[in-house]
């Protein structure tokens, strides 16, 4: 792994943390999302030793870290996929690579690349899978990938599976689509035994980060797997991939129904994480989704339900108290005020082009009404540059300005409606915010975006509507909500009161942390033989 980020607090000490936290693609590198719940963890459980490994792409893509480390992280590790630069580290064990390794590694890889009979049992599969990664991680951990690659038994090993499974497409493209499979995989494998020691390993999605924590569970019985999901991973790779552009021969190939109706390259990266998910799931030794519908889709992607416990985000409603105050004064002030804030990051999964055409629709009917885009733009430039040219083309430029990036004490009392256009969500924290801030919310139908606003089944007491719900991809019904509660101020306030009344008693911040303690002391002291750590058998300071 690389060195840590200079303005990262790190220790090279051996001292083992209570929780390693397993990232892929998240703090402290991107704002927002699953950033703000590491950091409300890490933050809100002072007296818990974190680590953390980051699991990125590319490290010029990644940028300067985007918050603080705080003074309960006792180790920070980085390590870049797909990093050209990346180092390849040469094991003093290399020459301990024996030919039973290589032959393991060989038929691993060939079970990563052909899935497996359908005819085996689900435990057969998860031993056969489990073994793979074990016997990889064996190899990985003495020789550097290229020297695998260039193996005569890799090479025979490919054209015996392409022979045999893959003769329709390309060589090339077969060839080229299983190393960029293989290289980043050996690159965490070959560092799955240098992981910082700790009581509980703790991944926040599937995917690498997910595989990292598996390995550290199988290989490491005194200690305990944890999965949390804000996202359904699988499904969301899965989604990339079907909307992925490919090459024009491989688009132009005939699939068969063997390979479901789809292109043979795209089935092997969707069978590949369909495997590495089940794997990790399957490691866990408890899994935590944010809301019962996303746990329904982890069970369907091989999840086992019983291991399944939902703990939704929370939001620190003492924060926002000055933050109502000081958007009520300035509603009071000016009675015709018509503002929708978006609040995020304007990158395409939030679909501001689509908020961009809404906008259109609503300032043709409510000449009035504003829109302030709150967020970073800087994640995905060329989107926000489309984004920036919509607007023109729209002739919105007097109506839409886009602030980049505010605090919510800065942002939120400028608004009178919330609004997210998102095409993929988990539970949003936008939207939590919005409701701390008794501010109505305008959202597309996903994540648990519909629980949020309307309640979960069966709530009680019944606090009513926290606004509206409207498809994805519709910028006329969207329009249509906005309309309505931007031409109604009794029902902005009766909306956002419902959502605040909401967040006091199903998603404060001090409870969620504290169910994740619990968690967290649970795991501990499941290890066999083991002593539950001191600092996290303390109950969390802001316990409520």
């Amino acid at each position: 792994m690389s060195a840590p980020s200079s303005n990262i607090a790190t220790t090279s000490s051996d001292e083992k943390a209570d929780v390693c936290l397993l990232l892929e693609g998240t703090w402290p590198y991107v704002r927002g999302g699953v950033s703000t719940w590491v950091d409300q963890i890490l933050t809100s459980l002072p007296e818990v030793k974190f680590a953390v490994v980051f699991i990125g792409a590319d490290r010029k893509a990644s940028g300067a870290p985007k918050y603080q480390s705080p003074p309960n992280l006792i180790c920070f590790r980085e390590l870049f996929l797909f990093d050209p630069n990346e180092p390849e580290e040469i094991s003093e064990r290399s020459s301990k690579a024996t030919s039973r390794h290589w032959s393991e590694a060989h038929e691993a890889l060939r079970l990563l690349v052909i899935p497996d009979e359908p005819a085996r049992s689900e435990a057969e599969s998860d031993e056969r899978i489990a073994a793979a990664f074990i016997a990889l991680s064996h190899l990985a951990s003495r020789v550097p990938f290229l020297r695998f690659w260039s193996h005569p038994g890799t090479w025979e090993l490919l054209q015996d599976v392409y022979i045999r499974h893959f003769e329709q497409v390309s060589f090339i493209d077969f060839f080229w689509n299983v190393r960029f499979l293989a290289e980043p995989v050996w690159r965490l494998l070959r560092l799955a035994d240098q992981l910082p020691a700790a009581s509980v390993y703790h991944s926040v999605s599937t995917g690498y980060a997910g595989l990292l924590g598996a390995l550290a569970a199988r290989s490491q019985p005194q200690t305990r797997f944890l999965l949390s999901e804000h996202g359904i991973y699988v499904r969301e790779r899965i989604s990339e991939l079907l909307r992925a552009e490919w090459s024009q021969q491989s688009q132009n190939i005939t699939t068969t129904a063997a390979s479901g109706g789809i292109a043979p390259l795209r089935r092997l990266w969707i069978d590949f994480f369909i495997e590495i998910g089940r794997f990790t799931y399957h490691s866990s030794a408890a899994i935590v989704s944010l809301f019962q519908r996303n746990a329904d889709i982890q069970a369907e992607f091989g999840a086992p339900a019983e291991r399944i416990r939902v703990i939704p985000n929370g939001v620190n409603l003492e924060r926002f108290d000055a933050i109502r105050e000081n958007r009520r004064q300035k509603r009071a002030s000016e009675a015709d005020r018509q503002i929708v804030g978006f609040f995020g990051r304007v990158v395409a999964i939030k679909d501001v082009k689509t908020l961009l055409r809404a906008a259109r629709l609503v300032v043709d009917i409510l000449p009035g009404a504003r829109f302030l885009m709150v967020g970073p733009t800087d994640e995905d430039e060329a989107y926000f540059q489309e984004c920036e040219r919509l607007t023109q083309e729209l002739e919105l430029s007097k109506f839409v300005h886009f602030g980049g990036p505010a605090t919510p004490e800065q942002a939120l009392p400028e608004f009178d409606v919330m609004v997210l256009s998102s095409v993929s969500e988990g539970l949003p924290f936008s939207v939590l915010e919005a409701f701390a801030s008794a501010m109505p919310v305008v959202s597309t139908d996903v994540g648990s975006c519909s629980e949020l606003i309307h309640g979960r089944s069966g709530e009680s007491p019944a606090h009513g509507s926290a606004g509206s719900i409207v498809p994805v991809g519709d910028p006329a019904a969207l329009a249509k909500a906005l309309v309505t509660l931007l031409s109604n101020r009794s029902l902005q306030d009766q909306c956002g009161e419902a959502g605040l009344a909401r967040a006091r008693q199903l998603y404060a911040e001090p409870a969620i942390i504290a169910e994740y303690h619990q968690l967290y002391r649970e795991l501990a002291s499941s290890q066999p033989g083991a002593q539950k750590p001191s600092s996290i058998s303390r109950e969390p300071a802001n316990a409520s």
